[in-house]
């Protein structure tokens, strides 16, 4: 039981009604990285103030949420902000949960998933269990007038909190009911619109809610309903009930598979062009297909893998023996399955450019190639239930270097390096990414190599970011935004290069001329792929 329940809801509120100020109608921008250090430095303080320190690898997790947090602030490409942001707070919810413990370096994925669900019901519930205050024994020392007075305050402040939302409901329908009455309370709340009171009754509520759920959060993490016990990282979480024969077979069709495909691969994908030619397919077509399929292949034989390795029976040393042996095999083939998809994917971006779709595919690969190698090793040394901490790993170094990459930047890189070689620059394309791609394309116009098309297109995307962007209002303080900054700063210093290429709004659109000729800024059609 807490010393001073009072400290966590007080806290759990503050934060909450912080939620609201941060970022209620404002974008994510430097809001968020206060946000998380906010949440971890008042989960830290509540348990050092109830005397519980944290262990060396709660403090290693508690790192990684604010780095996270930080990439989002730095980068405003959609997929890479998004999964900072959700990393950020999956990693943050997985401290909360073991806390004290430290033992989510030891979690299989069961175990990471069983306190990820105990957390969500402490959430809830935590509060009720830990009550709301303490009874005081009989033989404690009586109180400091400092602490009676927080234990006459709290009831009234819990009071108020409960009452205002009633009042607020109250008086809108009263106010609906009377003009008089409307008119009265419009003068003595002139502080708000009256036209608001629905929003405001609702950030009330949301307000509370959260509060509640961040109370329940601090509270498990501090003290959890059940002392939990290290995992047995080695030890099967589900009975067992496939034979080993059967998973044989299973693992040996699937191996057969791909020893098929890879013959296949290695005699015309890994022999060279004209081995595709002589098909009646060219090197573009070859390449258009199958990478994204190749790696829901791969996706599919780690599951597979994952599953059989849950419900397989393997007694004796010999069947242990067997099945890591075929599933190796199995890994092997994937790897090679993966490099397939690799050199497809590479061929179909020389031909036809980079897109976000294809960047993050590019990116993915690899990683997933090193979880492949991961099982692998950790099937040789008979590890298999380190796989959890495995995917952790892979699943953050993904984002990671999303975020290192700069992804519009290096599309932009890319596709500029590919209009030198002499091929088209999509100008449209580049209009459509976000703010990370503007200082690439500003160095990029400054290259003296770049083709006179080339610079045309490129210039008339710079113009039409520069009309875009002087449309937009003066975002709010917390919607600050490091890489929105930095290209806002870039196209005022170099505005004179693309001054020839004019803009204008017509029905709300801005439009650019290019070529004696004029079309929208944003294209009607979009970039899927």
């Amino acid at each position: 039981m807490p010393k001073k329940p009072e400290r966590f809801w007080l806290a759990a509120l503050l934060l909450a009604w912080l939620i609201d100020l941060l970022f209620w109608n404002k974008a994510v921008g430097i809001s968020f990285p206060i946000f998380i250090t906010l949440l971890l430095a008042v989960g830290i303080g509540l348990n050092w103030g109830e005397g519980i320190r944290p262990g060396w690898k709660s403090l290693l997790l508690a790192a990684f949420p604010l780095l996270f947090s930080l990439l989002a602030f730095l980068r405003a490409e959609p997929l890479t902000q998004t999964l900072s942001i959700l990393a950020a707070l999956g990693l943050l919810s997985l401290l909360a949960a073991t806390y004290r413990s430290g033992f989510w370096v030891h979690y299989r994925l069961v175990d990471a998933v069983v306190a990820l669900f105990n957390l969500g019901i402490a959430a809830f519930s935590r509060q009720i269990t830990a009550g709301l205050s303490r009874a005081q024994p009989a033989d404690e020392p009586s109180q400091t007038p400092k602490s009676k007075f927080i234990q006459q305050a709290f009831p009234i402040l819990r009071g108020l909190l409960l009452a205002l939302p009633v009042v607020a409901i109250l008086a809108v329908l009263l106010a609906s009911a009377d003009m008089i009455f409307a008119r009265e309370m419009k003068t003595l709340l002139n502080i708000f619109d009256l036209n608001r009171l629905p929003e405001y009754l609702f950030r009330m509520v949301y307000i509370l809610f959260f509060g509640y759920l961040l109370t329940g959060v601090y509270l498990h993490s501090a003290f959890p309903a059940r002392q939990e016990t290290r995992p047995d990282t080695e030890k099967n979480w589900f009975p067992s009930f496939l034979g080993s024969i059967e998973a044989y077979i299973v693992l040996g069709l699937v191996n057969l598979l791909f020893a098929f495909f890879v013959i296949i691969q290695f005699r015309y994908l890994f022999g060279g062009s004209a081995n595709i030619t002589e098909t009646g397919f060219t090197y573009a077509d070859y390449a258009r297909r199958g990478f994204f399929e190749l790696v829901a292949v791969a996706l599919i034989s780690l599951g597979l893998y994952m599953t059989l390795g849950t419900v397989t029976r393997r007694s004796s040393a010999g069947q242990r023996r067997a099945f890591s042996t075929l599933s190796i095999l199995l890994m092997v083939q994937v790897l090679i399955i993966l490099v397939s998809a690799f050199q497809r994917l590479f061929l179909y971006e020389s031909a036809y450019g980079f897109s976000r779709l294809r960047t993050y595919t590019h990116i993915f690969i690899p990683w997933l190639g090193a979880l492949l190698i991961s099982v692998i090793i950790l099937e040789i040394v008979r590890r298999p239930g380190r796989l959890a901490l495995a995917l952790l790993s892979m699943a953050a170094g993904f984002v990671l270097t999303l975020g290192l990459v700069n992804v519009d930047g290096f599309i932009v890189h890319q596709n500029l390096a590919r209009a030198r070689l002499g091929f088209a620059l999509d100008g449209e394309y580049l209009v459509t990414l976000s703010s990370d791609a503007v200082q690439s394309m500003v160095a990029g116009w400054q290259n003296a190599d770049l083709p006179d098309k080339a610079r045309e297109e490129l210039s008339a995307a710079l113009a039409c970011r520069v009309a875009i962007e002087s449309a937009k209002p003066i975002p709010a303080w917390q919607s600050y935004h490091l890489s929105q900054s930095q290209a806002l700063a870039a196209l005022k210093a170099n505005a004179p290069l693309w001054k020839d290429t004019p803009t204008r709004l017509q029905n709300g659109i801005w439009m650019v001329k290019l070529g004696g000729k004029e079309r929208r800024c944003i294209p009607t059609r979009t970039f899927m792929d």
